[in-house]
């Protein structure tokens, strides 16, 4: 519980920089929640059930902190900078009010990956703790 907490901080700061270092941070805090959740269990489960569970606890937090730090990115940035360069991208004109849309299914599409990452990376931590 402690580090979905933690995870939660951890993923608005670290989306301040944008989606993709939610991304890779993900991974880190999974990482890290995965050991701790294996260690924290003292044997009463397999470690990579830890893992699992663990990393299901902390991934719904991390994904609404990266998640909020992605928005309040994107606001500092404001929807007609994003427009015009979708429009540079596309080669094509993008209304602010389309790119505000278009990003805000980057940011569910963005939260997907983060919990699975998350997810996979603490079970996967879970069970190398365990690892003799």
């Amino acid at each position: 519980m402690v580090w979905g907490g933690v995870g939660g901080v951890v993923g608005f700061l670290a989306s301040l920089l944008g989606s993709l270092v939610g991304i890779l941070v993900a991974g880190f805090v999974g990482f890290s929640c995965g050991r701790r959740a294996a260690e924290a269990d003292g044997g009463r489960r397999v470690g990579a059930l830890s893992g699992l569970v663990g990393g299901a606890v902390a991934a719904p937090v991390f994904v609404i902190g990266a998640s909020a730090g992605a928005l309040v990115a994107a606001r500092g940035i404001g929807s007609s900078r994003i427009a015009a360069t979708l429009s540079e991208v596309l080669g094509t004109r993008v209304s602010p009010d389309e790119a505000w849309r278009i990003f805000l299914l980057s940011i569910v599409v963005a939260a997907v990956f983060q919990a699975v990452i998350l997810i996979l990376v603490s079970t996967a931590a879970g069970a190398w703790a365990t690892r003799k």
